[in-house]
């Protein structure tokens, strides 16, 4: 669609869909974006990504969320084309459909910045959220480092917009688009705000056929997330209000408890469209399976929680500066369901799971 969905458009569509039901994938052998799409051992990874949506299918899940790699893209475009195509169809094969991010704010500053190194990867440091004591989760006054600061990259990223939209613009193994994931997080403010407008804008003249969306998060000036957010959800600042004006349906990460998610998701129903939520899960905070799940499946808002097998990028550790603080059980497991030999973290999680996800087509009248 060339222009922004109407609200009449969007919920139409929605109300069409099943529950979307779903998680943050990231292959739990994999720690890092480089391991997990580069061609360096990419059978052993392809084999891997396979058990695991296996594991997902066999919990009712219809979709997933997940980062599409840029910096592959623009240094080996063949490449990353095979990959997500390959990608694509393995979760087509379980019943699962995917919500690509394309760009992310969510980032460190521009001194700890990595790019793509091919090749093997480094093994996790224990003890660390993503598997290095390198986290964009820090308590800094420094801002990150996005790729699309660099000076002429606005044709570049148009480029890779283009191709994408020409690749899988009409998709339907595609639901929908997440633009850019937490825009404004890592003290960034508006800085990515005309890129994040060109890229809707790309999309649109592309007449991709799935509907657009950039989340909100509760007005968090920075990592690592303030106490005013786990009282009072709010969205205030500029960037997330353009992201509210941009997308065609209204997607949101919160990780509070369950009083104030409901609040959110009160506040957030004012917009006029549907609601998903694509970030959520966060045990030492309040944000539990058994408490959050039922109440997204209840208020038909989309559910990706964060995490699903752990492994490499150890989910299941708490944010640096989280720890020590008296005000939560930081021994809970942050996120993740399960352990990496597919164990359940916990039996229960599992079966409310299996029950909120079961028979959603015939719920839905499909």
């Amino acid at each position: 669609m060339k222009r922004r969905w109407t609200e009449q458009e969007i919920t139409t569509w929605y109300d069409a869909q099943p529950w979307i039901t779903g998680f943050n994938f990231y292959p739990s052998t994999c720690i890092n974006q480089t391991e997990t799409w580069q061609e360096f051992d990419h059978k052993r990874v392809t084999d891997d990504i396979g058990k695991e949506l296996s594991l997902a299918a066999s919990l009712g899940y219809n979709n997933l969320r997940t980062l599409f790699p840029f910096e592959l893209w623009r240094v080996q475009p063949d490449i990353f084309f095979r990959h997500v195509e390959e990608f694509l169809s393995q979760c087509a094969t379980f019943g699962i459909s995917v919500m690509p991010v394309l760009f992310d704010d969510c980032c460190v500053p521009k001194s700890l910045y990595q790019p793509m190194e091919f090749g093997k990867q480094p093994e996790p440091v224990p003890g660390y959220f993503g598997g290095s004591p390198v986290t964009c989760f820090e308590a800094t006054e420094k801002v990150g480092y996005n790729p699309t600061d660099d000076e002429g990259m606005a044709e570049i990223v148009k480029e890779y917009i283009t191709q994408l939209a020409a690749h899988f613009g009409q998709d339907e193994r595609i639901l929908l688009w997440n633009v850019w994931n937490e825009a404004g997080n890592s003290n960034r403010g508006s800085k990515s705000l005309p890129m994040i407008r060109n890229v809707f804008c790309w999309l649109r003249e592309a007449d991709v056929s799935q509907p657009l969306t950039a989340e909100v998060f509760a007005s968090m000036p920075s990592c690592p997330f303030p106490d005013e957010y786990l009282r009072d959800p709010r969205i205030e600042s500029e960037i997330e209000l353009a992201m509210l004006e941009l997308s065609d349906i209204t997607s949101f990460h919160y990780y509070g408890d369950y009083l104030h998610m409901r609040l959110f998701i009160r506040r957030l129903r004012a917009y006029g469209r549907p609601l998903i939520c694509d970030e959520w899960l966060h045990r030492p905070m309040g944000s539990f399976i058994q408490t959050h799940l039922p109440l997204l499946k209840k208020e038909r808002v989309g559910s990706y929680m964060f995490g699903f097998v752990n492994g490499k990028t150890q989910f299941n550790e708490v944010w640096e500066y989280l720890k020590g603080r008296p005000s939560m059980d930081t021994r809970l497991w942050m996120h993740d369901i399960f352990r990496s030999d597919f164990s359940p973290y916990d039996p229960e999680e599992i079966a409310l799971i299996r029950q909120c996800n079961a028979d959603l087509k015939t719920e839905n009248g499909l």
